[in-house]
């Protein structure tokens, strides 16, 4: 029975007790959990890899990137700094999940604008002027003046070279012969493109009558344009002449980065917009004693004084290049006051530049004048994004004097220690190991680049490389890209094949598909992990995607043995979830991916071909399904035919081969056959298309040339067998029965005397023996025993 009293007072005690939660172990406090990495990037301001901490403490970030000085074509140096710049974006803020406020400026007020664009329109209106349908000859004006400006271009330019001054065109060609043009490179790399124009200069006069007058100004504009420019460039103050140069490179500059799938900036500043507030920033540096104005109506930043003040230290980024005056020429721009301009010192960099005739200039305190280079970045960036920004990015030259000067006036004008905490600069791009220039017809717009390789290709060249590191842009780096394009998009199009199969199967009711994992998927999934481990070690490491990259690249050759090994009893799911994972990174790169993400976008060759992929075409479900629907149609006529005529099963064979091959491979459809399964059916794009058709001719034309030459050889071998039978008809007994070579035989017809009666030698019997005996053994394998 039960006691209810004491099971009464059991409950009441275990009510009353206190209820203990089991203890519960923090993973991130195990002792066994190894330390994730960070993410560190290279700092040009320690020059050394850095742990990424945000100002802001939370997941907001600033970024201020240099942008383009738009006067001419964008080219490849500018490519692989911008796509790298982007890269770097994306990563921190898609993989790493940071939100970033990205603002880059345009440079639309420069000297190299002021002076292209005053050139540009001298010489259009020097041509508008002087054309006409009429030769121009030696005697002309024009002509004249072209040549006394090729004269003054060679000793303006060329003089230092050659060791002299020239007289005439005739004295510079025997001047040229006698400069080795490899050490005149070393002393002066503009020494190729300065002997370009005069070369073309010549050119032009030397066939003057020859050629129609717009060209004959083609070939002497580059030496002709100074001379213009000297003559009426102070004349030029139409504002328009200096907007409308810009303002066309620019949306130039906009179309390539779109091309190459660079996000555009959140806040793009232009520098003519930006005028007011860049007078009011050069008022404050001076107010805080950095600056002063000189008679010219310019204003100098003060080094000294700057780099005097504890607080602040001049040249953060290349400290080693203060003082070179090479660089803080060339940064201060070819229009600058270089003699009497009142500087305190060398090294002071212009905040405002006094106008003279001929620029553009704007209303100051000190005049009429306009901005200098390096202050207008500092004032854009620090209007919309503060007095201390995250990161800075731009390409390496920039280094010094611009972001060092640009650091300078930023901290003078906010008076505070830190203007930017991680400088993130670009390396170098090289072609083929030089230096890109006109002169070494190396020179490659962006454009130019497009016409040959597509945006993928160009951005998986510069994703191989570390972004702060030198790139030498060359066959054999585009050999490895292309190799890399073709090992994922045969992956991705394997994947979906697989897939696509799989979901087939689903639909028999009689299939019962498997989905429990043997020993390979566990491995795989292993690979997978260490993979995934591996991809974020390296992207925390400096952002590197080629060390990334090739992971990737590991993990699909690992993927592609388990699917080989694996036959018909594939898993699907693994391999999914690795086609989805290396998609996404390649995305977050920069790479689109599919809307299923099994892949990235098809994208067409860098030739149009005219023709879309598979997966690219559009319209109504007639448009789509009647090539497909045509071609199965087709096939059954076809085996209908042959069934009717009783056609052998190798002619079946055949056709079944043609539609794989030709049919189905226009239609951007490939098969693979399977030993005990269906084909597997792959949807290609273009390309891909393209190189299965290229190896299929080349397989074709192999095989016609093994054909080829087995024919060649049946028919050698046919000549040979003929020439055998005729030569069986000879008897033994018969074969030395020549009396113009011997006199007497044997009862086996061999000589034993020569035509003079004199007996054979011992050695020439053995000899003739052997023949003999060569003879018989072919008579009677044609024609039975030898009869004496």
């Amino acid at each position: 029975m039960v006691n209810w009293s004491v099971l009464k007072r059991t409950v009441m005690s275990a009510a009353n007790s206190k209820v203990v939660q089991p203890k519960w172990i923090n993973p991130a406090q195990c002792s066994e959990r190894t330390q994730a990495p960070v993410l560190k990037l290279y700092n040009s301001l320690t020059r050394s890899k850095e742990v990424f901490a945000p100002s802001s403490g939370t997941k907001t970030v600033s970024w201020y990137s240099c942008g383009p000085t738009v006067y001419d074509a964008s080219h490849m140096g500018h490519a692989r700094n911008y796509v790298s710049i982007d890269i770097n974006r994306r990563l921190i803020q898609n993989y790493f999940g940071y939100d970033i406020q990205f603002v880059q400026n345009v440079t639309d007020i420069d000297d190299k604008i002021i002076i292209r664009a005053r050139h540009n329109y001298l010489f259009e209106e020097f041509v508008k002027q002087n054309d006409s349908e009429t030769p121009l000859n030696e005697s002309d004006e024009i002509v004249k003046k072209a040549n006394d400006a090729t004269i003054s271009y060679i000793n303006k330019n060329l003089a230092d070279v050659l060791g002299s001054s020239q007289e005439s065109v005739n004295t510079f060609l025997v001047a040229a012969e006698k400069v080795n043009h490899e050490e005149a490179k070393l002393k002066d790399p503009k020494f190729p493109m300065h002997m370009t124009s005069v070369q073309n200069a010549i050119s032009a006069l030397s066939n003057v009558s020859k050629l129609p007058r717009r060209k004959f100004f083609d070939g002497v504009k580059d030496v002709l344009v100074p001379v213009l420019d000297k003559e009426l460039g102070s004349t030029i103050n139409d504002p328009e002449i200096f907007r409308k140069l810009p303002a066309y490179w620019e949306k130039q500059y906009d179309s390539d980065m779109a091309a190459l799938n660079v996000i555009p900036p959140n806040v793009t500043t232009r520098v003519s917009e930006y005028v007011p507030e860049i007078v009011s920033f050069v008022e404050d540096i001076i107010n805080n004693g950095y600056a002063y104005a000189t008679n010219d109506g310019s204003v100098y930043f003060d080094t000294v004084r700057f780099d005097q003040n504890e607080k602040h230290d001049y040249a953060k980024c290349q400290p080693w290049n203060k003082g070179k005056l090479d660089l803080i020429n060339d940064g201060e721009g070819s229009l600058s006051n270089f003699d009497n301009n009142g500087k305190k010192s060398a090294n002071d960099f212009a905040l405002w530049k006094g106008s003279k005739p001929g620029e553009p200039a704007w209303d100051s305190p000190w005049g009429k004048g306009r901005p200098g280079w390096h202050i207008e970045c500092s004032v854009m960036a620090s209007d919309i994004l503060g007095s201390n920004i995250d990161i800075h990015s731009g390409g390496i030259d920039l280094a010094f004097p611009h972001h060092d000067n640009e650091l300078a006036q930023s901290e003078a004008k906010f008076d505070n220690k830190q203007w930017i905490n991680y400088f993130l600069h670009t390396g170098h791009l090289h072609i083929e190991g030089q230096k890109m220039s006109k002169s070494l017809k190396n020179f490659i717009t962006i454009q130019e680049a497009l016409q040959k390789y597509t945006p993928r290709q160009l951005r998986l060249a510069f994703a191989s490389v570390p972004w702060n590191n030198q790139l030498d842009f060359k066959e054999s780096l585009i050999h490895e890209v292309k190799s890399f394009e073709t090992s994922m998009n045969n992956f991705f199009a394997n994947v979906r094949a697989h897939y696509n199969d799989y979901k087939s199967s689903l639909e028999d009711d009689s299939i019962i598909v498997s989905k429990k994992l043997t020993n390979l998927e566990k491995d795989l999934l292993e690979e997978f992990k260490k993979s995934q481990e591996k991809v974020h070690a390296a992207f925390c490491d400096n952002l590197s995607t080629g060390q990334a990259l090739k992971t990737l690249s590991d993990l699909v050759t690992t993927t592609n043995t388990y699917i080989t090994n694996s036959g018909k009893d594939l898993k699907i799911e693994p391999v999914i979830s690795i086609c989805k994972y290396i998609t996404k990174i390649l995305d977050i790169v920069g790479f689109p991916g599919r809307p299923d993400g099994l892949g990235w976008v098809a994208q067409a060759s860098s030739v149009s071909s005219g023709s879309e992929s598979a997966n690219q075409i559009s319209g109504s479900i007639e448009e789509i399904a009647m090539p497909y629907v045509k071609c199965l149609s087709t096939f059954r006529d076809s085996v209908r035919s042959m069934a009717i005529a009783k056609a052998q099963p190798q002619e079946f064979l055949k056709l079944t081969d043609t539609v794989r091959d030709n049919d189905l491979l226009n239609l951007n459809v490939s098969l693979d056959d399977r030993n005990g399964q269906s084909a597997l059916v792959k949807f290609l794009t273009q390309h891909e298309k393209d190189e299965i058709i290229k190896l299929n001719a080349e397989k074709k034309q192999r095989e016609e040339e093994k054909l080829k030459k087995k024919l060649e050889q049946q028919k050698i071998k046919e000549a040979k067998e003929k020439e055998r039978q005729e030569k069986a008809k000879v008897s033994p007994l018969e074969m030395f029965k020549d009396t113009t070579l011997y006199s007497a035989w044997d009862e086996q017809g061999l000589p034993t005397k020569d035509k003079d009666g004199n007996d054979i030698t011992k050695s020439m019997t053995k000899k003739l023996k052997k023949q003999w005996e060569q003879q018989k053994k072919l008579y009677e394998e044609f024609n039975g025993p030898l009869s004496s």
